[in-house]
């Protein structure tokens, strides 16, 4: 049934990915009235409900834009355009019986015709061979505004994982936090032209995912203190603000020669807010230890602030194997520089 970086490997690899923004701005500025507007974040709220509740890809369907991109919790998971997303959870939802769903804790941003919600949920399920049980998921959705409607164009949807075992916990339990405090400037300065913003996003990406160390790396986050992270391991599953980013990150930052292969790449953007989800292979060389590969699932909600993009919400995962439970690690391919 649909119920529904640092990146730490059982064996203690690590690495995330975020990258700096270049080039030149359009003169088009920025609007603070464009940002969190009520309506826009109560529109989002409301769908957010929908999507724990309803319990049928009949009525959910209508949510997901066309060519919208699903990252699932359970391996493979992939799902591209609505036909695959519909029949990935209509087959979930035909070995249920039943379930509830709630959502626990919730953080919208919007700015213009972009949005993202960054939620952690509880299920209770019943399925139709008499086992019963609980999930708990943590879910990042990017919405655009498309023809008047919210519709979801990517969804990243994640359990953490056990760094010693290495097994998915899908009932890993999250503190309730609550809203993130908004920065006044959560958004500043000139936006790029579309095309520009996408080739900006994709170097964020190549060159972040390589970071050489952990100042480097919170030059990618932020800038505001606003920033929330679903990480891949379980305790705590979730860093909020730059302080907490910081401090998980760094007992791994331990690695040379990092090297990275984007395999699935999609963004959107109106040249201030973007959003990005991908697939990663993944090298690196623990100091002291032998090269390893492994492969990493991210999404991002970025903004654009004084020509340089930094993550909002960022989610980053390993799909769980159904049957034993085990997150998927392997890596698909050998990473390049």
């Amino acid at each position: 049934m649909r119920m529904r970086r640092i990146f730490r490997l059982p064996i203690g690899t690590v690495l995330t990915a975020c990258a700096l923004g270049l080039g030149p701005t359009s003169p088009a500025a920025t609007s603070s009235e464009a940002f969190n507007r009520p309506a826009d974040v109560a529109a989002i709220g409301a769908i957010e409900q929908k999507l724990v509740t309803l319990d049928t890809m009949k009525d959910l369907i209508q949510y997901y834009s066309p060519d919208a991109i699903v990252y699932d919790v359970y391996a493979p998971g992939v799902y591209r355009g609505r036909k695959q997303i519909y029949d990935g959870f209509e087959a979930q939802f035909a070995q249920g019986a039943g379930f509830t769903g709630e959502i626990k804790d919730m953080n919208i941003l919007a700015h213009g015709n972009f949005a993202c919600a960054a939620t952690h949920q509880r299920f209770d399920y019943k399925m139709k061979d008499g086992s019963s049980g609980t999930l708990i998921l943590r879910q990042l959705d990017a919405y655009k505004r498309i023809n008047g409607r919210w519709l979801i164009i990517q969804q990243h949807i994640s359990a953490p994982m056990d760094p010693k075992t290495g097994m998915g916990l899908l009932n890993a339990s999250m503190p309730v936090r609550g809203p993130l405090k908004w920065a006044s400037n959560s958004f500043s300065g000139t936006a790029a032209t579309p095309a520009q913003a996408r080739q900006e996003v994709r170097h964020w990406l190549e060159v972040g995912g390589i970071s050489p160390d952990l100042d480097t790396l919170m030059t990618y986050y932020g800038p505001t203190d606003d920033v929330l992270v679903y990480n891949n391991t379980f305790p705590p599953g979730e860093f909020r603000g730059m302080k907490e980013i910081r401090e998980g990150f760094a007992p791994v930052m331990n690695f040379t020669h990092p090297k990275i292969r984007i395999l699935d790449f999609a963004v959107d953007t109106d040249g201030v807010f973007a959003v990005q989800i991908d697939t990663q292979d993944l090298t690196i060389t623990p100091k002291g230890g032998t090269e390893q590969s492994f492969s990493l699932r991210q999404s991002d909600c970025m903004r654009r602030v004084d020509g340089k993009w930094y993550s909002v919400f960022e989610a980053l995962s390993v799909p769980v194997d159904a049957k034993t439970g085990k997150a998927v690690t392997a890596a698909h391919s050998s990473p390049q520089h």
